[in-house]
């Protein structure tokens, strides 16, 4: 140590760097486990329903003199019966797997007797065939509807899904692909205001966890809540994946939403 000392190893300006070091590591630890509480709300994975262990599909996308291939997972009504189709989309953390595995979802919407597709759905996966531009993101959302073959489209469309979800319903070219919205604090650009949704004539349910504090929550609830036909859900002790949360209570609205359809 006496060594150590006479090098200037442990002087007192280098045993306070390191001690501040320390503390600050320490004090971004706490803020991060901090954040995933309010994030995560700890998850309860509770799963309502049974997972199917969907196998996954893929499905082409041309578009722009290119193309990408993204994968998703379906289920069919057991009864053929006729209506909407469900597009699940997911947010940054998560996938299509999701809703199956995580929430079983899929199964109940199976069990109701919806066709539903869930689609992995971020920017590495649709960088090929769209420039990440507003445009570009509608028409994406165009074509996965138009060749998957879904018709009267319900949209799911939580967090970061909103970048894809929001310009295509709200940029008025796909309104007769459309019937319904479910956004769940969705990501807004913030070239939109409530100008875009007062016009919107489709019917919209907006979930939104009591405990999500994520300004991207925030805002997104004062621009949807101007959507004309739209009902507000907040669900208490849940967080920003509040889906995930309470699942049972995120299909009691789920499944009454979609029987007004």
């Amino acid at each position: 140590m006496e060594a150590w000392a006479e090098l200037g190893v442990f002087t007192p300006a280098t045993i306070q760097l390191v001690a501040i070091t320390l503390v600050s590591l320490l004090a971004c630890y706490f803020i991060f486990n901090i954040y995933n509480f309010f994030f995560y709300q700890s998850f309860r994975m509770a799963t309502d329903g049974v997972s199917l262990d969907l196998p996954e599909n893929t499905v082409h996308i041309s578009m722009n003199n290119s193309s990408c291939t993204l994968s998703y997972i379906e289920v069919s009504p057991t009864d053929g019966e006729s209506k909407p189709n469900i597009l699940l989309l997911h947010g940054q953390k998560f996938n299509a797997s999701t809703w199956d595995k995580d929430t079983g979802t899929m199964s109940k919407l199976q069990e109701w007797g919806y066709r539903a597709v869930a689609v992995n759905i971020r920017d590495e996966y649709t960088s090929q065939c769209t420039d990440g531009s507003e445009e570009n993101k509608a028409i994406l959302v165009h074509k996965l509807i138009e060749t998957l073959k879904l018709k009267k489209v319900v949209i799911v469309s939580p967090s970061m899904s909103g970048t894809f979800s929001v310009p295509y319903v709200t940029c008025g070219r796909y309104d007769d692909e459309i019937v319904g919205y479910i956004p769940v604090a969705p990501v807004i650009h913030s070239s939109y205001s409530e100008d875009n949704f007062k016009k919107l004539k489709l019917k919209a349910l907006i979930v939104q966890g009591e405990n999500d504090k994520l300004p991207v929550a925030s805002r997104s609830m004062k621009l949807l809540q101007n959507i004309p036909n739209s009902n507000v859900v907040i669900i208490a002790e849940a967080g920003h994946p509040c889906y995930l949360n309470q699942p049972i209570v995120w299909h009691q609205h789920l499944r009454d939403f979609l029987s007004t359809l």
